[in-house]
């Protein structure tokens, strides 16, 4: 069985808070991606959260690889805007400890109670400001990675 805080700092280590856009439609994410030899944690934190969102297996495809993909991995992507909220209420009670995954956090989360408030009447250009925002602050966060290295 996990504990809140191991899943918090799993995540300040390994999800990712981010969004996917198509025409003027926002959907977003909670993801964690991990090789197939991780599954287990992969499986067990969904668990954790109550069984919501969906677990992908991929494998690699030597024909399409262009995403980088060298070793079979598992996903687990939350997705639904209802089912957010529980990723949301987690941290709200078990914050991000690192500051600029805890920053892209707090936008993401913007991002999901703004669709939850409003679900039927979405200003678009108010979620685009927000998704700007937190795609800045996922690269700078993606930077900081590389040059700590």
């Amino acid at each position: 069985m996990l504990t809140p805080w191991y899943v918090t700092g799993f995540c300040d280590g390994e999800a990712a808070f981010t969004y996917s856009r198509a025409g003027g439609s926002f959907n977003i994410y909670f993801l964690i991606k991990q090789s197939q030899d991780n599954r287990q944690i992969v499986e067990d934190i969904q668990e954790f959260f109550g069984y919501v969102g969906t677990i992908y297996h991929e494998v690699p495809n030597p024909s399409f690889d262009k995403r980088g993909l060298t070793k079979p991995s598992a996903h687990y992507r939350v997705n639904r805007i209802g089912e957010l909220k529980t990723i949301t209420d987690h941290f709200d009670k078990y914050p991000l400890q690192s500051k600029k995954k805890n920053a892209a956090y707090l936008v993401w989360r913007q991002m999901v109670l703004y669709k939850l408030d409003h679900y039927r009447h979405i200003d678009y250009e108010t979620l685009r400001e927000m998704a700007v925002r937190l795609s800045s602050l996922n690269i700078q966060s993606r930077l900081f990675k590389v040059h700590k290295r």
